[in-house]
């Protein structure tokens, strides 16, 4: 249904002390900001140390001060995850996590790999451990089969968790992909 993992290819992880020597490496250059960026980020394992792990390792930088990272994707969202989040400042109080769509046929359409029910309890978990966290998120609409009705669930959804802001996409056939 998405086009990036067609366009960039298979997912590839790093070795956790590669990442952590580029860190170190930005830290001592005067960079203070550090940003991970994956397609679906939070799903990262590498032998035994979780995306959670990574980020506390990277949260003792000295020299960091704040850490970011973008595209989490829900169904990985671990309760070890949110309380890294909670607990580390250099964390910073932001998320961007795409939804696609409040309607659960059009979720499972799109195989994303969880319910509405179950989006709206990830956001009231996040919302417990981290109350000042700001949302983002990721909508596409007109998607195959898609009826007013399933559009009407997005917009109450919407409407419900108050997103900070979102980046909404008309669905369009790529050809390449399997909708």
């Amino acid at each position: 249904f998405c086009v990036v993992p067609y366009t960039r290819g298979r997912e590839r992880g790093v070795a956790p002390r590669e990442v952590l020597r580029a860190a170190r490496q930005f830290a001592d250059r005067g960079y203070r900001e550090l940003v991970l960026l994956g397609q679906t980020v939070n799903s990262y394992v590498w032998e035994d140390v979780r995306f959670s792990d990574l980020l506390r390792t990277l949260a003792a930088i000295d020299g960091l001060e704040r850490i970011r990272f973008t595209s989490p994707y829900p169904v990985d969202f671990t309760d070890d995850l949110i309380e890294v989040l909670a607990a580390e400042p250099k964390l910073c109080p932001y998320l961007h996590l795409p939804v696609q769509s409040g309607s659960d046929a059009m979720l499972a359409a799109m195989k994303r790999g969880y319910t509405r029910d179950e989006f709206l309890a990830l956001v009231a978990k996040l919302r417990a451990a981290i109350p000042d966290l700001a949302l983002s998120t990721d909508v596409m609409v007109g998607f195959c089969g898609e009826t007013e009705e399933h559009h009407q669930d997005t917009l109450s959804l919407m409407r419900a968790v108050r997103f900070d802001s979102a980046f909404m996409f008309r669905y369009s056939d790529r050809g390449i992909t399997y909708a």
